[in-house]
């Protein structure tokens, strides 16, 4: 059922303005010498690599669907082929990644319980936390769903109307749907949950909160009717809400008992061993879920997940290291399941907060900037298979220039001079990393040997996964931190929430007036034109400030045994229960 007829309904055409104006970007100078990065490197494309485009891309008639509200679109060649658009081929695999919302071929076959290994245990089952979603997403259900080209498609919302401004969206409820306790879901669970995460800023240190700032009220005139009102145009609200789980109300979060209306309804949590769902047998999917349950045991090691997997012990592994996955590739008996809508990457956070020495001062950022070796790093530790970058953009984001994606060149003799003019001598500096995730201590035992060159100490201190949460989510880190930026591929609004680059609370402590500025018309700029003028004067300033320095793409993959049927990722990248079944 599509959104109703109205004439305050935004246009496909108003939306291709507001969403698709990609081509053409103009960016805007660097502040000034010392401050600019350096031409980009001219090096050879990595094995396996998809092309990247040398322009943002233009946009296209967004694909028919049920419903003709207005999403972001940015159909192109990239776009149609979401490989490229991630900017990498997987070993081993080839072609098109699914669409997210695309029922898998073959005929479903129903029970059987799916056992799955995850890195490191959850800090909390709220959830409205992101961290450990994809062992808990199973749980919730969203308003609406995104497709491969950004397109909102009806979930726990059937229909909606939005005016030209995106400052009023109003849901008409899926009816019949209940809670896992059986109570039915109405629009007041909706506002409860969406005025919870606006004002509850201990929600992810603050960072969720974020993505919620435009939201002025929520309406709810009837059961089944929920009106969002934003206080300036909310640009990527489809975007949010499509990332954002819904929870019931009546069940604390803190009690760590989660009921959603997802496919799957919560058992038990044990910590540090495992956490158990099963089936949902009233889910408004009809058929759906296939399995009777899912299993997560929670591993330290990546290697002792995988061996699980080959020894039989688990159908799936959540983010295997790379090598296995490559390894895995070539035996039948496996497959790997890669996100290519992905547009997340690795990066460095640098502690700005006052009297953080010396990651507090800009220009000895830049100096770590420079001596990056992203080419070596992407090489080593990805095999090829990523690409490197120095902004946390996918191709297809109308913020996206592919020049400015590699400003910061591998150059030590740079570095060095940089690290003179910010005046800071013999400087050590402490990074952070999740030890359960081997492949940032490989990448910073060779940073920690380029630093050394140019007299800068750098020390390990690889944490295990809830310790390191702690200090990430809450900023107590000082000097850096290694860890991953999601949702390189969404509406750029997306960044002012984002928790490496919000202006308003970040997980760097990075504040500034003008960045409050430029950032803010990310969030509310609706005409083309000045667009392209913030999405520029944006990239310049998070590339000068150098407070967050992505240096590849990830690639984000799971591996399961060949029985394993339907899992996907997501467009807000999370692995997907709802299609999932055993092969006998």
């Amino acid at each position: 059922m599509g959104p109703r007829s109205t004439s305050d309904r935004l246009s496909r055409r108003a939306a291709l303005r507001l969403f698709g104006s990609a081509a053409g970007i103009a960016l805007l100078a660097a502040c000034g010498p010392a401050s600019a990065p350096a031409a980009p490197p001219t090096t050879a494309a990595p094995t396996n690599v998809a092309p990247k485009p040398t322009s943002p891309p233009a946009a296209a008639q967004p694909t028919s669907v049920a419903q003709s509200t207005a999403a972001p679109a940015q159909t192109t060649a990239a776009a149609s082929d979401p490989a490229a658009k991630a900017g990498f081929i997987p070993v081993g695999v080839g072609g098109s990644a699914p669409d997210p919302l695309t029922p898998p071929k073959g005929q479903p076959k129903a029970g059987g319980t799916l056992v799955e290994g995850n890195l490191g245990d959850l800090p909390n089952l709220d959830g409205h936390w992101i961290n450990g979603q994809n062992t808990t997403y199973a749980i919730f259900d969203r308003l609406v769903d995104l497709d491969a080209s950004l397109q909102p498609h009806p979930a726990l919302a059937e229909s909606w109307e939005v005016n030209s401004d995106f400052t009023q969206v109003t849901f008409h409820l899926r009816k019949g749907v209940t809670w896992h306790t059986g109570r039915p879901f109405s629009s007041e669970d909706v506002a409860w949950n969406y005025n919870r995460i606006k004002g509850d800023r201990k929600i992810d240190g603050g960072i969720k909160a974020n993505f919620f700032t435009s939201l002025a009220s929520v309406e709810t005139p009837d059961a089944n009717t929920a009106v969002l009102h934003a206080s300036q145009p909310w640009p990527a609200i489809f975007n949010v809400l499509a990332w954002t789980n819904l929870i019931d109300p009546q069940t604390p979060p803190e009690q760590n008992q989660p009921v959603g209306t997802g496919p799957f309804s919560f058992v038990e949590w044990v910590q540090g061993d495992h956490l158990a769902l099963k089936k949902n047998p009233n889910y408004w999917q009809s058929g759906k879920p296939y399995l009777d349950g899912i299993q997560i045991r929670i591993f330290t090691d990546p290697q002792s997940m995988v061996s699980e997997l080959e020894g039989g012990g688990t159908d799936v592994a959540i983010l295997p290291l790379l090598r296995d996955a490559v390894r895995l590739t070539k035996d039948s008996k496996y497959q790997i399941v890669y996100n290519q809508n992905s547009g997340s990457v690795n990066l460095l956070l640098a502690q700005t907060k006052d009297g953080s020495a010396p990651t507090g001062n800009k220009v000895f950022r830049q100096a770590l900037n420079y001596a990056m070796d992203r080419k070596r790093w992407t090489d080593t530790v990805l095999l090829g298979v990523g690409s490197p970058k120095a902004l946390p953009l996918a191709p297809t984001s109308p913020a996206y220039d592919a020049t400015k994606d590699q400003a910061y060149a591998f150059d030590l003799d740079k570095a060095k001079s940089l690290l003179q003019q910010s005046g800071v001598s013999n400087p050590t500096v402490e990074v952070q990393y999740n030890a359960s995730l081997p492949d940032y201590a490989t990448v910073l035992q060779i940073y920690q040997q380029d630093l050394a060159k140019i007299g800068v100490t750098l020390t390990l201190k690889g944490q295990e996964a809830v310790a390191f949460t702690d200090q990430l989510f809450n900023s107590k880190f000082t000097g850096l931190a290694a860890n991953g930026s999601l949702f390189g591929q969404m509406h750029p609004a997306f960044f002012w929430g984002n928790a490496y680059y919000s202006p308003n609370a970040n997980w760097a402590s990075f504040k500034s007036d003008e960045y409050s500025q430029i950032a803010g018309g990310l969030l509310t700029e609706t005409d083309p034109t000045k667009q392209k003028q913030v999405f520029g004067q944006w990239v310049d300033y998070i590339l000068d400030q150098s407070w967050a320095m992505p240096y590849s793409n990830t690639v984000p993959r799971t591996a399961a045994t060949a029985r394993v049927q339907g899992l996907q990722y997501n467009m807000t990248e999370f692995l997907m229960a709802n299609n999932v079944w055993l092969a006998t």
